[in-house]
């Protein structure tokens, strides 16, 4: 989880970064409440479905969460200096709808704090917003988003420490994977395998998602688990993520199932991992996206095969995917100190197969920290 100390940071990077200061900022927008008050509601337990919570922060520094009562658990781990429960269900009697019960919450809590300019997040319900226009003089609102888009790409150190655990899990899986997926096994027993051994490494449940392709389906770059049975001699693309606390890693390889890679199979890897050793050479602040893409794109359009090269070259990641930095031939984006990347590179061939490899880089003041250690390549 999130610490209280970098939850108090960010909260202050957020109000410094203002340059008009508001009374009070209301957030409600998940990775909001994740990143600014380790408010995570798992998507494991009935308790959170069609939850929602609200945060609110005073200039004054103050920190409020309103959540309904089924959620105290959840809102127990936040870091806040307030934690305001509102009941929704008892088990006795029947239940309003959730929200409305979280709109009438905040808006006892907003009546015993003067002030009437707002921040605000796009998930922050409408209801509630509207009411704090019509009942404040001299309403003025902003919003927050953009702002809290560009502080989350720059993550601290306890970001950081649950992404390396969600990566050390993931790594675990592809190495248990590469091992023991044989012909025979649908692309669903490679899902349970994988995402058995995610959890077993971390001690709780993660949500696993990606591309588990076997065969033809890779020519398709990737897709959900089936029930196609691997065959020998095919490829395997796995491209996932395990999500943790709403971080997620999210990286790649392919190999071939109980056989060896045929001499075009090995030409098109030699190629990507080429590719991604260019864009590694430019992984530093300052770079611009559309030329590490174009780096990657170089050496495609060398080997004569940029057209079987569909996808964008990488991206960030963090509480989204894709997050900015984007690695595409018109990103506006640069790279800064603080980023968690991605470079794909990935080429789909019919006849011969669909292969990506993926690694994770941490940003450093003078180029990149490696954050994922499993091994790219056919061999």
């Amino acid at each position: 989880m999130l610490t209280a100390n970098g939850c108090r940071d960010r909260r202050a990077r957020l109000w410094a970064a203002l340059e008009e200061k508001p009374d009070w900022i209301l957030l409600s927008e998940p990775r909001h409440l994740m990143y600014f008050a380790n408010f995570y509601a798992s998507p494991f337990t009935f308790r959170t479905q069609h939850a929602s919570a609200l945060l609110v922060l005073g200039a004054d520094g103050s920190s409020a969460l309103i959540a309904d009562n089924i959620l105290a658990t959840d809102a127990g781990k936040a870091h806040v200096d307030d934690r305001i429960a509102a009941e929704w269900y008892n088990g006795v009697a029947s239940a309003p709808t959730r929200q409305s019960v979280l709109v009438k919450a905040g808006q006892d809590a907003m009546r015993a704090r003067t002030g009437s300019r707002f921040g605000f997040d796009q998930m922050v319900p409408s209801e509630l917003c509207l009411d704090l226009a019509e009942s404040r003089r001299g309403f003025h609102r902003t919003s927050i988003n953009s702002l809290a888009a560009e502080l989350m790409r720059r993550k601290d150190p306890d970001e950081v420490a649950i992404l390396r655990r969600a990566a050390g899990a993931m790594e675990a899986a592809f190495i248990r994977a590469e091992d023991e997926i044989h012909a025979g096994m649908t692309e669903m027993d490679v899902y349970a395998l994988v995402s058995a051994t995610v959890n077993d490494r971390l001690g709780e449940q993660a949500l696993i998602y990606g591309d588990f392709a076997s065969g033809p389906r890779t020519v398709e770059h990737g897709g959900p688990p089936t029930m196609r049975r691997v065959e020998k001699g095919e490829l395997f693309l796995l491209d996932y993520s395990a999500v943790l606390y709403g971080y997620r890693a999210d990286f790649t390889n392919t190999w071939v199932v109980d056989g060896e890679p045929g001499t075009r199979q090995c030409e098109l890897a030699a190629y990507c991992l080429e590719a991604m050793e260019a864009g590694e050479r430019l992984l530093k602040p300052g770079t611009r996206g559309r030329d590490i893409d174009a780096a990657l794109r170089r050496v495609f359009t060398r080997h004569e095969v940029i057209q079987f090269f569909p996808h964008h070259s990488g991206h960030g990641l963090g509480l989204g995917h894709p997050d900015p930095p984007y690695f595409t031939p018109e990103s506006a984006d640069v790279v800064d100190e603080g980023d968690v990347v991605t470079l794909e590179p990935g080429l789909y061939v019919a006849g011969v197969g669909g292969m990506r490899f993926e690694r994770n880089y941490f940003i450093t003041a003078s180029g990149f920290e490696l954050l994922t250690k499993h091994r790219v390549g056919l061999g």
